[in-house]
């Protein structure tokens, strides 16, 4: 409230909050709607008196003392006046990031507008909109601000001007200035863009460290035992190369698919304004390893379905039927989140998984210089989907037809995206094991054809044919002639 010139205070004794002046007349006031312990009447308290004090630092009349008393609905906050609220503009995008919405493909960049978000949570409804909070969300990163918020000598933090969610962020506001909402600047977008063009090339992604089969499968070990519910969640996402939200719509598990019990069946389905939906809809996914099916019970029917059953009940998939009847679910993104957090919490700790997955990232090595050390560092679940494609390729013979249709992407996106973590080592493996399959057959069929060369005798005339049978004697005759003697009958 710095520059207000009205604030807030508790006294002693009184369970409301007091409102009073910094200049004359120095009015104070009981707030009789706002307790001091209701934290949202006192963020629409606050909201009032913020609008009231830019009112009167305009010149205008400044805060209506009336509307301190009576009942929080019969005093809502003061209007705006000048330029949008951040209530209607978060409605606007909202809007537009829905299904069916310009942006409802596109909505990573929007992301801050939504309810959850970082407008939606640092400014109200009522509250009108100014460029400075738009400018400060561009150029800074979001947890100083709030952190800054919070504590004003915890120094905010610059973005990265050359990575992915700062170009995001140029595409937001080039969006908010098209549709003329007045807080995206012409001076902010040239500053935006000059960034950009400073900071250079696009810094690269952050590197996986993608677990191997040995990690995964000792880690998987200890977790079905001290968490055997979670431990089974895992398993089946580590086992099946499945997607965060996907162990939900799981609608055939282990052994209910008589052509194939090893595989699992999951469910195509609409996402609705959550940018989770599936890139292909149905599919049936392979497990691998498929020891990994007895060694965590993956195919104990009654088991898995106790299991599924209960994640569904803990955290439920919500859902509704579209005007066309089909059936759309609308919490795909915070169903991933659960499984995220169980990985990494930074709220709340207590709640991770009890044992820890690490994996390991090989950088790369430049041409004279030594080679440098491998680096290892916690997984994200999402790794384990990678760490499937990687084991599908090491340890199979599965086109990439095959391989690509069991984790529901195209040829393409297989290729691009889940193998370029393949460590050269792994490489070699690979090349070395189809070598020894080509080499293998050569070195069976070549020594053969040596050997028959070098042991068959030349024939110095043509063969001599047997002479003919008498009348009457047929093979079969003399056949059973010899089984007599052998019989001792002869």
């Amino acid at each position: 409230m710095e520059g207000c010139c009205y604030r807030l205070r508790q006294v002693s004794g009184s369970p409301f909050a007091y409102v009073y002046e910094l200049t004359p007349p120095r009015h104070q006031q009981a707030v009789t709607w706002c307790p001091v312990h209701d934290e949202g009447a006192c963020e629409q308290l606050l909201e009032l008196l913020l609008q009231a004090g830019k009112e009167r630092a305009a010149g205008g009349k400044g805060l209506d003392w009336g509307r301190l008393k009576g009942s929080r609905q019969q005093a809502p906050a003061s209007p705006p006046r000048d330029g949008l609220t951040w209530g209607e503009i978060r409605q606007a995008i909202q809007a537009d990031i829905a299904p069916g919405g310009p942006k409802g493909r596109d909505r990573n960049p929007f992301v801050c507008f939504r309810d959850k978000g970082f407008f939606g949570l640092m400014y109200g409804d009522s509250l009108v909109a100014l460029p400075e909070h738009l400018e400060a969300f561009c150029l800074y990163t979001p947890d100083s601000i709030r952190a800054h918020q919070d504590d004003p000598d915890v120094p905010l933090q610059p973005r990265e001007y050359n990575s992915k969610g700062f170009y995001q962020v140029i595409q937001m506001v080039n969006y908010l200035a098209k549709k003329g909402i007045g807080i995206a600047t012409p001076e902010l977008q040239q500053r935006l863009n000059g960034l950009k063009s400073t900071a250079g090339k696009v810094k690269a992604p952050k590197p996986r460290f993608i677990p191997n089969t040995e990690d995964i499968e000792t880690w998987l070990d200890q977790l079905v035992v001290l968490d055997p519910f979670r431990g089974w969640v895992m398993a089946m996402v580590a086992t099946y190369g499945l997607r965060n939200h996907e162990i939900w719509h799981v609608d055939a598990l282990p052994g209910e698919i008589e052509a194939n019990p090893r595989m699992i069946s999951v469910g195509s389905f609409i996402s609705s304004g959550d940018g989770s939906e599936t890139k292909t809809g149905h599919r049936f996914a392979l497990a691998l390893p498929e020891a990994w099916l007895e060694r965590y019970r993956l195919d104990d029917l009654s088991y898995s379905r106790e299991m599924l059953e209960t994640l569904r009940q803990r955290y439920p998939i919500r859902t509704s039927e579209s005007s066309d009847g089909a059936l759309q679910f609308h919490n795909n993104e915070s169903l991933s989140r659960v499984l995220s957090h169980w990985f990494r919490n930074s709220a709340r700790e207590d709640r991770e998984l009890p044992v820890k997955l690490y994996g390991w990232h090989q950088p790369r090595q430049v041409p004279g210089r030594p080679k440098p050390t491998a680096r290892q560092e916690r997984c994200k679940v999402y790794d384990l989907r990678h760490a499937w494609a990687l084991r599908a390729k090491e340890t199979t013979t599965w086109s990439t037809t095959l391989k690509a249709m069991a984790m529901g992407h195209s040829e393409a996106v297989h290729t691009r995206r889940y193998l370029v973590e393949e460590q050269a080592l792994h490489r070699l493996e690979g090349m070395n094991r189809l070598l020894a399959l080509d080499e293998g057959r050569e070195h069976v069929a070549a020594p053969r054809r040596r050997s028959l060369r070098r042991t068959a005798p030349v024939p110095s005339a043509l063969p001599t044919p047997p002479p003919a049978l008498p009348d009457g004697i047929t093979p079969e005759l003399i056949e059973m002639a010899r089984k007599l003697k052998a019989a001792g009958l002869g």
